[in-house]
């Protein structure tokens, strides 16, 4: 489960997702990306796991423009390699926990 907020500032606005993204959430982070117009950062420095699913999701927004400000530097590695996202292997989901077990989304 996540949690979407966002806040206005002068030149952009701020998007922050916490929690544990996984399929069910994959609506949610689509009807903000449409509700939003103009510049886009996001902040994903609470987001503990993401499902391959949602990575795809982040980088075509990241791909469209918006600008990433905040998250965990295995996650930035993830959303910036752009072969995670044109491969078509099976990738696990990613987690900030190394203690959390990893299951398929």
């Amino acid at each position: 489960m996540i949690r979407i907020t966002t806040h206005q500032e002068p030149s952009h606005t701020v998007v922050t997702i916490d929690g544990r993204l996984t399929a069910v959430d994959l609506r949610a982070i689509r009807r903000s990306r449409k509700s939003i117009s103009g510049a886009v950062a996001l902040d994903l420095g609470g987001l503990d796991a993401c499902a391959e699913d949602g990575i795809r999701l982040l980088q075509d927004w990241l791909d469209a423009g918006a600008r990433l400000d905040a998250a965990t530097p295995f996650l930035r590695m993830v959303l910036q390699d752009r072969k995670v996202r044109d491969s078509p292997a099976e990738h696990p989901p990613v987690t900030s926990d190394p203690d959390s077990p990893t299951q398929p989304p």
